[in-house]
């Protein structure tokens, strides 16, 4: 009887495995999709004047060159954080100009991306490309784990990080590059993101949502 009962048993695990490696895929294909869009079909004069205040969020000059990790941080701020003239945030744009050709599953994630954003932690472990994190200010004893999504994460232990954290299925990932604050700078980030904190959580999250990119000008330098 044990025997015939074994050989109907659902392998749950192999079932969360195929909806998670599916979930996974259509994510893969809509963030390809959201930069597609941003750097064809988005406005020009935005893309200059969103140019113009993020280097004046960083500090630097109009001549300066952005390095390749400037620029990577620009384009996931202008797509996720930024907001235009109009008042609307480019990712909503795209949902809205394109949600009749999104499936349920790419509008559900494009959901969960629109209430994500910079979220200060402190580095916990790292292990296998799993980052072991704790919020810097709040519940400092439930331990989250997470993996970067496309974008490596170079972060070592009691390092102070601003990632943006998003379940995709049954995951927690890491999207987008992420800000490692450099260590003469971390009093000065923690005591900023305290006296924001005590105001409440609605104030706190959308600090970071609008402010959380300005910390960049803090980060550590390869």
């Amino acid at each position: 009887m044990n025997g015939r009962r074994a050989e109907f048993l659902i392998d749950l695990q192999k079932i969360k495995a195929q909806k998670q490696k599916k979930i996974t895929e259509i994510f893969a294909d809509l963030y390809e999709w959201m930069f597609i869009y941003l750097q064809t079909e988005t406005n020009l004069r935005e893309k200059v004047r969103a140019k113009q205040l993020f280097r004046h969020k960083l500090g630097l000059n109009k001549e300066e060159v952005l390095d390749n990790e400037l620029q990577i941080h620009l384009e996931h701020w202008l797509l996720l954080d930024y907001v235009t003239v109009s008042g609307s945030r480019l990712l909503d744009i795209f949902v809205r100009t394109k949600q009749e050709k999104m499936s349920k599953d790419m509008l559900e994630l494009c959901g969960i991306l629109m209430l994500m954003h910079l979220e200060p932690v402190k580095v916990i472990s790292v292990e296998e490309e799993v980052v072991t994190y704790v919020s810097l200010l709040g519940d400092r004893t439930d331990r989250l784990q997470a993996s970067p999504f496309l974008f490596g994460v170079d972060v070592s232990p009691e390092q102070i990080v601003l990632i943006r954290i998003a379940t995709i299925g049954f995951e927690k990932k890491i999207i987008g590059p992420s800000i490692v604050i450099d260590p003469s700078f971390e009093v000065k980030v923690a005591g900023v993101f305290k006296d924001v904190h005590t105001q409440g959580y609605h104030v706190w999250r959308r600090y970071l949502k609008e402010y959380g990119i300005d910390m960049l000008k803090y980060r550590k330098k390869a």
